[in-house]
């Protein structure tokens, strides 16, 4: 059981994070009714490519990820083209989660009076959290689960916080345009099919417990963001200076979001809390995306995970990212439409291809017999 709670907590750490934080900014926009549309289908897309991904996983031996499965299933050439997509879409979601995080240290640092550049908190980032992906995927999952409770325990306390300042005029403020880059950023938002083939691994390819993990692993993070986004765009001005829509496009989204929330009810608890929440929810994104990166690797390069060589995917994991975000420390919510472009062809159209192709070539059935042999 424990176990499990740290597989689903894995889940929701990979999608309760920028996500939670991007989606009331990026959709400030448009009517709340829009927003949800947004949710529910990119939800409901995302549910279908993450079975079918862990179907095809289940068909191939552990420690299997999408390069190997896109060989078995559809050929070299889509393993090549997945090679790049899936790189893409990791480095991507990397660039969010650590200019996120060195947006947050820097502002940590600067209410102790210590003022770093914002270069040297995004490397300091990269090199603590890489630390700690170094020691696996039981080492993630150990801080995962304690800053995982303490994240959920805060934005339930955040919301009810903030209900009280909310007006269902604002929300019915809006347009009703739908517009695919910020449908893009939601679907990033539901991208926890990258972690199913490290989850399945740790939980010994248990499929009862796997489909129980990834079944409420979904359907949390689509309750919680339709209360998060009705919340907080029920609060705060949509236009503005220091509008959600300033936001959009800001070197620093979430420290911005963060000073928002803390000036809403002119607590100085709330900038505290606040403070600790977006942290968490850069730093449990980060550590799931990033361990997904470096099993993905490994399954890529045919490299074990130990010693030089794990040091070596780790690196490998974090130094591209690192350099984008310092060269490009505004790349925060432009990063995460890039991944949810991404998202489409990895976690949407790349899994069902696999699923139905493997079933009409039988891989799985192929498998199962070499596996009875």
């Amino acid at each position: 059981m424990l176990k499990q709670l740290g597989a689903l907590y894995l889940i929701l750490g990979t999608c309760i994070a920028a996500g939670l934080l991007g989606l009331p900014v990026v959709t400030a926009s448009n009517h709340y009714v829009l927003s949800i549309a947004y949710v529910m289908s990119a939800w409901l897309l995302m549910s279908t490519g993450a079975w079918c991904l862990l179907q095809v996983n289940l068909w191939l031996p552990p420690g299997t990820n999408l390069i190997s499965m896109s060989e078995a299933t559809l050929g070299k050439t889509v393993k090549l083209i997945t090679w790049a997509v899936y790189l893409l879409l990791l480095y991507s979601l990397i660039c969010a989660y650590l200019a996120a995080s060195g947006d947050i240290l820097q502002s940590l640092l600067r209410d102790v009076h210590i003022i770093i550049p914002r270069t040297l908190a995004s490397l300091l980032a990269a090199i603590g959290l890489g630390s700690i992906v170094y020691f696996g995927i039981r080492s993630v999952d150990m801080v995962n689960r304690l800053l995982m409770s303490v994240k959920i325990i805060i934005c339930l306390l955040l919301i009810l916080l903030v209900v009280p300042h909310d007006s269902l005029a604002y929300l019915q403020l809006g347009n009703l345009h739908w517009h695919n880059s910020v449908w893009l950023v939601v679907i990033c938002s539901f991208g926890y099919a990258i972690i199913l083939p490290s989850i399945r691994e740790y939980l010994d390819s248990n499929k009862k417990q796997l489909n129980r993990v990834v079944l409420i692993g979904s359907l949390v993070p689509m309750v919680l963001y339709l209360i998060w986004i009705a919340v907080i765009q029920g609060a705060l001005l949509r236009s503005g200076p220091h509008g959600l829509m300033a936001m959009n496009n800001a070197a620093n989204t979430n420290s911005m979001l963060m000073n928002a929330l803390a000036g809403l009810t002119h607590h100085n608890s709330l900038k505290s809390i606040s403070i600790v929440f977006v942290s968490i929810c850069s730093v449990t994104g980060l550590l799931g995306v990033s361990i997904c990166l470096v099993d993905f690797l490994a399954d890529g390069l045919k490299k074990p995970r130990e010693g030089l060589n794990k040091l070596f995917l780790v690196g490998l994991t974090f130094t591209p990212p690192t350099l984008i975000v310092i060269l490009k420390p505004a790349i925060f919510a432009h990063a995460l439409a890039y991944a949810g472009l991404c998202c489409l062809y990895v976690l949407v159209g790349l899994p069902i291809a696999m699923y139905v192709v493997g079933r009409a070539k039988k891989v799985h059935e192929a498998v199962m017999m070499c596996d009875n042999a």
